[in-house]
């Protein structure tokens, strides 16, 4: 009876031990998600750039949007916030920066409603993951405590990556052996 009672306290014990926070539990990561990936006709949701060039011109007109002609002489790069919807043609955008609204054309860039996605067991950036008021992960996206982050400093031309990991701490750090 002794022997029962002492094996039951010891499983017991073990058992709490397991079930109690660690350090690397401390730290909880909250990244936004988008609800969609496509653009919609009527809300404007925020809007990131990247491919083969990360910069838009912006064009007062529809039309001028679609012809390409320069009105505005605004060009404006992938670290703005801006907010975008679809129009009735396909390649042209209405888009607010700097509380105004403008029109681009998707010939300049391509526009998404998220800035960090998966690929394979691993997400892909265009921000560093430590940074969660920034990130907005594709829709259906989750970040896994196992998967590695890898933030592209450089664009699509020529991609180079920083691989983070999620440490025991709690916290990204840059893995220097990839």
């Amino acid at each position: 009876m002794h022997l029962k009672k002492l094996f039951l306290f010891t499983i017991s014990s073990l058992a709490l031990l397991l079930l109690t926070p660690t350090s690397a539990d401390a730290k909880t990561w909250h990244y936004s998600v988008t609800p969609s990936n496509s653009f919609s006709h009527k809300t404007y949701a925020q809007a990131y750039m990247y491919g083969n060039y990360e910069y838009m011109e912006l064009y007062k007109t529809k039309q001028h949007a679609q012809t390409q002609d320069t009105d505005t002489g605004q060009i404006i790069s992938n670290s703005k916030k801006f907010y975008a919807r679809k129009t009735s043609s396909k390649q042209v955008y209405e888009v607010i920066y700097q509380h105004k609204y403008y029109y681009m054309n998707t010939n300049d860039t391509r526009l998404y409603r998220y800035n960090t996605w998966r690929s394979g067991h691993k997400l892909i950036s265009t921000v560093k993951p430590n940074q969660p008021s920034k990130v907005m992960l594709k829709a259906k996206t989750h970040v896994y405590r196992s998967q590695y982050w890898l933030y592209d400093y450089s664009g699509q031309n020529l991609p180079l990556y920083n691989w983070y990991r999620l440490a025991d701490t709690g916290k990204w750090v840059v893995d220097a052996s990839k």
